[in-house]
């Protein structure tokens, strides 16, 4: 579950990354698209392997259980250590310094990371049931 829930906290930092250096103009519509397929992709093979790493003899309901909880981990913990701090610097500071006009763009930038871990998650569990259903089959033409 840790395991799961870093790697889904890695995936928001990067995805947030991605955003946020597409929205500063750093990257161009072409490399913000394939540095988000890339990302996605990489991260959805990390995910598989990991959850592969685990064992196969798993039954339905523990995995599920590891991938609902990887996943609340990290929408949980990493909005909270970003935009705590934002939020309190905002109490502090006067306003002429612009804490408050980030702070949509960052909640929005967050949302979008973890919507993108989401599928990721998605797509992870679709890879293992696919490669289930196969070696189901194969086993199945074997026989």
């Amino acid at each position: 579950m840790l395991v799961l829930g870093a790697l889904n906290a890695m995936g928001v930092a990067v995805f947030g990354l991605i955003y946020a250096a597409a929205a500063k103009h750093l990257l161009t519509q072409g490399a913000f698209l394939a540095s988000l397929a890339l990302c996605f992709v990489g991260l959805t093979v990390l995910w598989v392997r990991t959850e592969r790493s685990r064992g196969p003899a798993r039954d339905v309901l523990s995995r599920a259980g590891r991938i609902a909880a990887g996943l609340v981990l990290a929408a949980m913990a990493v909005p909270g250590v970003i935009l705590m701090p934002l939020f309190f610097i905002n109490e502090y500071v006067p306003p002429e310094a612009g804490i408050a006009e980030i702070l949509g763009p960052v909640m929005f930038i967050l949302l979008a990371s973890l919507a993108l871990v989401a599928l990721v998650n998605v797509a992870g569990v679709l890879a293992l049931g696919v490669s289930a259903i196969l070696t189901w089959w194969n086993r199945r033409a074997t026989e």
